[in-house]
């Protein structure tokens, strides 16, 4: 690894580690702030109001993770017009795509009945989180350009600020005003500042990756199509895995399971988040190295990566383990009991989860994620099947050997694909149009 290199992997880590900082303390100040003005009810209707523009979140197809892949491979192979291609191409889809959403959603916000929006606060606020929802692909686009150009890590910081910003934007409006509008409009207000901001840092400079729409084609959109739908099979993987089993266990266990097991998965993937804060910090690395087609070098940087992360994963779900009864009697107030078989069950789960993030990530950067996003479902799918099986005879043991298994599963075919992928010659199709 050269000393650049390990620089950039290093400030990613410190980046990636910055906005787990701000996610975790936007998620311990924002109830009590809340709730200094407004009531539990009141509060509970903005949950469901803040709820519905996050599915439009999911309506790029992925196409912004795979054009940065593909611009990313392209710089890592010196083909600035190629990247640039990419670029602008992108910019054109996303353009369509949020014009749509606009036209669609603007009719929708005013005037179908939804439940948490029933006065014209309520709707105003709808309309700005929406616009927030769409000023944010811009700001997607950005980072992809940053990663592409060697400042992943100065880019993933501007987003993370971004978005503390929009947090902040939040709470000026709560506390001046008080309204449902004031707090959307707020954010929305610095949202657009922050977005506006990065997309002229990620501009700036000689790399020759510019805004504009002149040198996109549809032939390069089409090209892109296959890889970013492709992304969208991991959210639909991860609603069975978490959401699903969530819901059978509640179905199966009862209310006091979900609870005991929402909270030991969450104290269990801690080791997951650090591993994830590492593995993301080598993806425009891979990227860069598949591009040039120096195969040898990513294999080692691969291989390397993944046992420094098995290390990370391996001891880090060994402390959590040694430490998690004290933790539980203090985080939940003695309320979740400490059972050593679940939760060692569960912590193995997460340590599979680790053990494969690096491998994952090296398909995903190469836009070669296509066969492990089917299995990814089948595992999602399959996680639910054993769940309901298990769950039933054994409790939540049984629930946490069926994830186990499912993990180990996608953990084993991940690593296999990856391998393949590190082994195959590089074609042109990632990187050429």
């Amino acid at each position: 690894m050269s000393r650049s290199m390990y620089q950039r992997i290093v400030a990613g880590m410190g980046a990636n580690s910055i906005g787990m900082a701000i996610t975790i303390g936007i998620q311990l100040a924002s109830l009590p702030i809340f709730l200094l003005t407004w009531d539990t009810s009141t509060y509970g209707a903005w949950l469901l109001l803040s709820a519905l523009p996050a599915y439009l979140a999911m309506a790029d197809v992925g196409m912004v993770t795979a054009a940065g892949n593909r611009m990313t491979m392209a710089m890592g192979a010196g083909d600035v017009a190629m990247a640039n291609r990419v670029f602008q191409s992108a910019q054109m889809f996303m353009l369509l795509v949020c014009c749509a959403l606009a036209l669609l959603a603007l009719p929708l916000v005013l005037w179908f009945p939804w439940p948490a929006a029933g006065t014209a606060d309520q709707r105003f606020a709808l309309m700005a989180l929406t616009a927030g929802v769409l000023v944010a692909f811009a700001g997607g686009l950005s980072e992809q350009v940053f990663k592409a150009t060697h400042r992943y890590a100065l880019g993933t910081l501007l987003g993370n600020l971004t978005r503390l910003a929009e947090w902040a934007g939040w709470m000026l409006g709560l506390v001046v005003f008080g309204t449902f509008s004031a707090v959307a409009v707020g954010g929305l207000i610095l949202r657009v500042v922050g977005t506006l901001l990065t997309m002229a840092v990620a501009s700036d400079g000689a790399h020759g990756m510019r805004w504009g729409l002149r040198c996109a084609t549809r032939e390069t959109v089409r090209q892109m199509i296959r890889p970013a739908t492709a992304f969208m099979a991991f959210p639909l993987a991860n609603a069975l895995s978490f959401q699903g089993v969530t819901l059978l266990v509640g179905a199966m266990l009862g209310p006091v399971a979900v609870a005991v097991f929402s909270t030991y998965r969450t104290l269990a993937r801690t080791a997951v988040q650090v591993t994830a804060m590492f593995s993301h910090s080598l993806w425009p690395e891979f990227s860069r190295l598949f591009g040039k087609r120096s195969i040898f070098e990513l294999q080692q940087l691969a291989r390397r990566s993944a046992w420094l992360s098995a290390a990370q994963v391996l001891l880090l779900s060994g402390a959590l383990f040694a430490v998690a009864p004290w933790i539980l009697r203090t985080w939940t107030h003695g309320q979740i009991p400490f059972d050593a078989a679940v939760f060692g069950i569960l912590m193995a789960y997460a340590t599979a989860s680790g053990l494969w993030h690096v491998p994952r990530v090296l398909l995903m950067a190469t836009n070669r994620h296509g066969g492990l996003a089917v299995w990814a479902v089948v595992t999602g799918a399959l996680c639910v099947a054993l769940t309901a099986l298990l769950g039933q005879r054994m409790g939540l043991e049984g629930v946490g050997v069926a994830m186990l298994a499912s993990e180990l599963l996608i953990a084993t075919v991940c690593i296999g694909l990856a391998l393949r992928a590190t082994a195959e010659p590089v074609g042109s199709r990632e990187v050429m149009p």
